[in-house]
Parts: structure tokens; C-alpha cells; sequence
């Protein structure tokens, strides 16, 4: 029986209601089978006996205060385009014996009108403004069930899965959104079941439908208004990118700026990031309280750039927002990120600001996440800026090197040990990493030197959430955030047998690469300056400066395969040896100065002016002019030069340079 009717004829009600109730109570004890009930109230029935309702209960809950009523029904979207079909309807039903209803999406009742002796009536069950009629609130009945399938319904006396409603017939349809089809709320015509009558359904079905018209006219009239607006907008900034939002927070409009930008700083399209929970309740609480026809400037920490937002109204009603990304201000991540955790990250490129959004939008989350990037590039640093930006931050941060740890201690270091396990174990045993980052982030770094056979234990402590010590039986549960890191290719290894697949993927849910330094070569001189402050106030010198030649090489040129960590080793061993307040080659560690005398072509830019460079007489020649001028000391020519004197006596030996000095 799937009609959604109750009652086809007002004849036998009586002997239709017994019927009802001896099934009903068959049910309720547990006869399932064979019971001659509609399969969408036999379904909902099931639904109330798996949320615990009590069968017995003779009403709903108390209503809700006046005040809160009020604040919800005016700002329903559904009350206000309902309220002239609302009124028709109840005219037309003055003269019977039924009350109209409208129930929002939680089945609370924001209007009720109609006959005032079943108004009377009905407060008995606390059918009165503001109470709630979701199957969750009163099991079955024709509100509640509409809303949770989402179809038109008529529920009939023994129907309802309370007993203290089998007194009732009540009809709903529900309206929904004409763009979004989310249900909003429904229509609902109550009465008392000897009143039963067939059209009820359908008067509700159609004031439904009058009013998603309503609903769907409007919609159009406010998108046409917010693309009018969009157009302006991109008129008046054309090098900005512009998304327009409705007034639930949807995008409707946006350039082609904005489409790039999104999918650059996060790597996916807007449709996809709009979808996503977290961002859309990070955009929600930056643009929900704002005040009318004020425009303001908040920074989207997902985008790692500041937005300026203007509001749109029409009549004193807000229609949406305009989020204009700034993507001509240089300086606004940088000013807005300076009191964070990423602060430690110095850096404005476009790649390197790219991976701090991305990282900060996973930190308020709970999944895995794995960062990709060569050793000395920075993952332990991205990793502890996700930790302290995320809601564990009071707690700890614990960190093992994965490759560091001999394979026969690793399962004691991650997992710990009961006392007596094995000879020279701590007497009162030892708790692992995992129960030492309880609460807090467990960093695993080189996950790719895992040993094959041990990632399997691995995986069993990322499913279940728990661990066994070592010697023990007890199951220990352990919440931790899982970030883990390699400058290994992970799929690589999965395919070559090295690295498990179900343990890649378990691991794989958000991935993250952090750029090798020679990727974010407009970033050198910040760290450059950067680690001189930093080592010259750690060992007591004064902040030295940089040959303008050998700084250009370092940034412009030198490949960094050991990336951030090379170049403050390099920066560190410079402030050392340097003597003179200028740093020269002869400063730098043996490694870089090899590479820097491996590619001396570039020594001529330090002697000569492009105007002079018009055949190697004229470089000889300022070649011979510089050692003059140094009195024939080839070490003053050097530093002077800012290279090594071997350096210099090749370019000697190029050009045939004997002592003429």
C-alpha cells in the first residue's frame, strides 16, 4: 500500500480506525510480518522504534518561548513568500472544522490559523505555535514524516505512532527550494479523524505548489539582481577576482581570475570548495554578522589573502555578498599571517603561500595528512604550524623519524611496552608515541623508510584508534592527529611492492607538497636576511653584509639541493668566518664555493659594466686595472671581487695575465 492517501471515502472511519489499532499493536509487539500498513508509514514506524520514542506519549514537547518564535519566523525566506496563500487557504477553510498550519525544515510551527474550537483542542498536544512535529520530536505524523521523506502525506488516527495523537488526521506537502530543492518547510491541514476527508491532501499539495512558484519567482528576480551587481563590479576592478554569493552563502557569479586563484591556493574549482563543510562554516561566520550596506575587509586564511566584502540589499533585505580577492596586495598575507604559527615560515611566493593554505585549511580537521618535499625543505616546520593552528594545539606534538629508528625498536618507540618485556626494559614499562601524543599530533616523519612488514601494525592503530603495548593484552585508546611526511614518491613504492597500498591510502586523504627551494627562488633574500639577524645575534657579531655578486649567485643560481636547511647551514658557517662585515666566497662552506668556481663565467658581471663588455680585450684589460689598483695583492683583488683566489687566477690564466705589475 504506497498511497500516500489515508482515507479514500469519509463511509466506515470507525471500523478503518480498529483496524489501525489492532495493527498498530501487533507491531508493537513485535509482529512484523504480514502487517497490512502503507509502506511509508510502516517505514516510519520502523524509524521511531529504532530513536527510542515512547509509543505512549500523548504530546509533543513544550514550544519554544515567544521571543525565540518571533526571531524565527522573521527571518524565514518560507514565512514571508507563504503568508498570502496562507491566508487564502484558511479562508477557505474558515466554514470547516480544520486547522492550517506552516512548519519550518524542523518541523516547528511558525503559522497556524483556522477554526478556533480545534485550535482549543489541539493545544492539548501542544499543537500550538512554536512546538516542533518531527518524527523525532512525536514519531510518525503527517508533518514530521513529510519533511523526512520528502513526500506529501496524510497520516490517519492509529497512523500516528503516539497514541495520544490517534485522535487527529492531519495532511502535509512539504515546499522546497526551487534552486536548491532542499525541503524548507511543509503545508499541513489538521483536524479530528471522525472529520476525514480526501481533498485535504490536496489542498495542501497545492498551496505547496503556489507557494514553491512564489519561491522560484523571486529566485530569479534576486539572481538577476546579483548578476547585475557582479557585472559592475568586474567593470570597476578588472584586475581583482570577484565571486558573488546569494544571501545562503552560494556562489552565483564569478570571473576567471577568481576560478584560477581558487584553484591554485587550493586545487579545486569553487563548486567543489563551496561543498566543502568546513569552508562554508568558515564563510559563514566571517560574513553572517555584519552590519547593513557596510563594507569590510576580512582575511581568508584558506586563500591566504585578505578579501574586501560589500553586502548587497534590496528594500532592507539582504540579497548576498561580493567577495573581491585582492590579489594586487602583495603585502596582505604577509600582514595578516604575522601573528600565526606560519609566521616561522618565511616566505611570499606564490607557491610557498599556496602550501601554507592549503595546510591551514586541513588543520582545523581531523583526517591525515601526508607532506610531500625534499629533505631540508621544511616538512617538520609545515607540520608543527598545522598543529598549533588546530584545536589540539594544547596538546602535545610528538615527533619520530621513521628511517632514524633501527627496525627491531621501532614497534616499542611507536606502540611502548608493559614492564618485564624484554631484558633491560624500563621496570614500570614505557608508553609509546602514540599514547604520548594522546590529545595532541603525531608526526611520522620519512614514512617511506617504514619497514614493509611493520606497516601493517600501522594500519591497524590508524583503523581502530588504539594500541597494544609490547608484552601486553590491553587495547589502550589513543586519539592523535596522523600527520606523516617523505621525500619519497609513495606511489612509486606502492607499485614496486616497497610501501603498502591499503596503508598509502589510509594515510593519503589529504596530500600536501611543499616546494624545493630552487621553486621559490624569490624567497632567498627573505631567509637570507632572514638567518643573518638570526645567527649574528646567536653568536654576538655584528649583522654582517653580502657581496652583492655572491648574493645574486646564491639566489639567482646555486640549485640548493639541500634546500631551507642547506641555506641556513651555509648562512650559519658565513656569519662565522666572516671578518671583514662582508661576506665573500671565501666565507661560504667548501661544498658551495666548489660549485661557485665550477661556474666562474659569471665572475665577469662583477668586473665589468654591460657597457664595457665588448670583447674580451676590454675584460683583460679591467682585469690588469683592478690588480694595479690593489697594489698587486691578488687576495685584496679577491676580496674585492668577492671570490676565491683560485678563482681568480683562472680568470688570470684565461687571459694570459703575467706580473706586470
Amino acid at each position: 500500500m504506497s498511497s500516500n492517501l489515508a482515507i479514500f471515502s469519509s463511509e466506515g472511519l470507525f471500523k478503518h480506525r480498529r483496524l489501525l489499532e489492532e495493527t498498530r499493536y501487533r507491531f508493537l509487539n513485535n509482529s512484523h510480518d504480514q502487517i497490512n500498513i502503507r509502506s511509508i508509514v510502516y517505514d516510519s514506524w520502523v524509524r521511531c522504534l529504532q530513536s527510542g520514542i515512547d509509543p505512549r506519549r500523548k504530546q509533543t514537547e513544550e514550544p519554544l518561548k515567544t521571543a525565540d518564535i518571533r526571531n524565527i519566523i522573521e527571518s524565514s525566506k518560507l514565512h514571508e513568500a507563504s503568508t498570502d496563500t496562507l491566508n487564502d487557504l484558511v479562508t477557505q477553510a474558515q466554514e470547516t472544522n480544520y486547522i492550517i498550519t506552516l512548519c519550518d525544515s524542523q518541523g516547528r510551527i511558525i503559522f497556524l490559523s483556522g477554526n478556533r474550537q480545534v485550535k482549543r483542542q489541539a493545544e492539548r498536544i501542544n499543537f500550538v505555535l512554536g512546538s516542533r512535529w518531527s518524527e523525532a520530536a512525536i514519531g510518525t505524523n503527517a508533518i514530521g514524516t513529510s519533511i523526512e521523506t520528502g513526500y506529501p502525506v496524510q497520516i490517519f488516527a492509529a497512523e500516528h505512532f503516539c497514541e495520544g495523537i490517534h485522535d487527529w488526521v492531519c495532511s502535509s506537502s512539504p515546499v522546497r527550494d526551487p534552486v536548491t530543492k532542499e525541503v524548507l518547510g511543509v503545508i499541513d491541514v489538521t483536524g479530528f479523524w471522525k472529520e476525514a476527508q480526501t481533498h485535504t491532501l490536496g489542498m495542501a499539495v497545492m498551496a505547496s505548489r503556489v507557494i514553491e512558484q512564489r519561491l522560484y519567482m523571486q529566485a530569479i528576480s534576486t539572481r538577476l539582481q546579483l548578476i547585475e551587481r557582479y557585472f559592475s563590479v568586474v567593470h570597476r576592478y578588472p584586475k581583482e577576482a570577484v565571486i558573488v554569493l546569494d544571501s545562503a552563502f552560494e556562489p552565483i557569479k564569478t570571473n576567471e581570475l577568481a576560478h584560477k586563484f581558487v584553484n591554485q591556493v587550493t586545487g579545486k574549482d569553487i563548486e567543489n570548495l563551496w561543498g566543502d563543510h568546513e569552508f562554508k562554516a568558515f564563510i559563514k561566520h566571517h560574513l553572517n554578522n555584519v552590519q547593513q550596506n557596510k563594507n569590510y575587509e576580512v582575511f581568508i586564511e584558506q586563500f591566504g589573502i585578505s578579501a574586501s566584502i560589500q553586502e548587497i540589499y534590496d528594500v532592507g533585505k539582504r540579497l548576498g555578498f561580493v567577495l573581491i580577492l585582492k590579489l594586487s596586495d602583495q603585502q596582505t598575507p604577509a600582514k595578516y599571517l604575522a601573528n600565526t604559527p606560519w609566521s616561522k615560515i618565511v616566505g611570499k611566493s606564490s607557491n610557498i603561500l599556496s602550501a601554507i593554505t592549503q595546510c591551514n585549511m586541513v588543520a582545523h580537521t581531523n583526517v591525515p595528512v601526508l607532506l610531500f618535499g625534499e629533505s631540508g625543505s621544511g616538512k617538520e616546520l609545515f607540520a608543527r604550524a598545522i598543529h598549533q593552528t588546530s584545536d589540539r594545539r594544547k596538546g602535545p606534538f610528538v615527533a619520530i623519524n621513521c628511517g632514524a629508528v633501527p627496525k627491531e625498536l621501532l614497534a616499542s618507540e611507536l606502540f611502548g611496552y608493559d614492564p618485564g618485556t624484554f631484558t633491560g626494559a624500563a621496570k614500570a614499562g614505557r608508553k609509546g608515541k602514540f599514547e604520548e601524543a594522546h590529545q595532541g599530533t603525531l608526526f611520522l616523519d620519512e614514512i617511506g623508510e617504514m619497514p614493509l612488514g611493520f606497516q601493517v601494525h600501522l594500519l591497524r592503530v590508524l583503523q581502530e584508534r588504539e594500541v597494544v603495548r609490547l608484552g601486553g593484552t590491553m587495547p589502550i585508546p589513543v586519539d592523535v592527529k596522523i600527520i606523516a611526511a617523505t621525500h619519497h614518491n609513495l606511489e612509486e613504492l606502492v607499485n614496486n611492492g616497497s610501501f603498502r597500498a591499503d596503508c598509502f591510502y589510509r594515510l593519503h586523504v589529504v596530500s600536501i607538497t611543499i616546494p624545493p627551494l630552487r621553486e621559490r627562488r624569490e624567497d632567498i633574500p627573505l631567509l637570507i636576511d632572514h638567518y643573518l639577524e638570526q645567527f649574528a645575534l646567536k653568536y654576538d657579531k655584528p649583522l654582517p653584509k653580502f657581496d652583492q655578486q655572491i648574493k645574486n649567485y646564491l639566489v639567482n643560481t646555486y640549485r640548493w639541493p639541500g634546500n631551507v636547511r642547506e641555506l641556513q647551514n651555509c648562512l650559519e658557517h658565513a656569519v662565522l668566518f666572516c671578518l671583514n662585515g662582508t661576506i665573500i666566497q671565501e666565507d661560504l662552506p667548501q661544498s658551495i664555493q666548489r660549485n661557485v668556481q665550477n661556474n666562474s663565467s659569471w665572475i665577469t658581471d662583477k668586473i665589468f659594466d654591460a657597457s664595457q663588455r665588448k670583447s674580451s680585450t676590454h675584460e683583460k684589460e679591467a682585469l690588469i686595472r683592478l690588480i694595479q689598483e690593489s697594489g698587486g695583492n691578488l687576495s685584496e683583488a679577491a676580496r674585492q671581487l668577492g671570490v676565491a683566489r683560485t678563482t681568480l687566477y683562472r680568470q688570470l690564466d684565461k687571459y694570459g695575465v703575467t706580473k706586470t705589475w
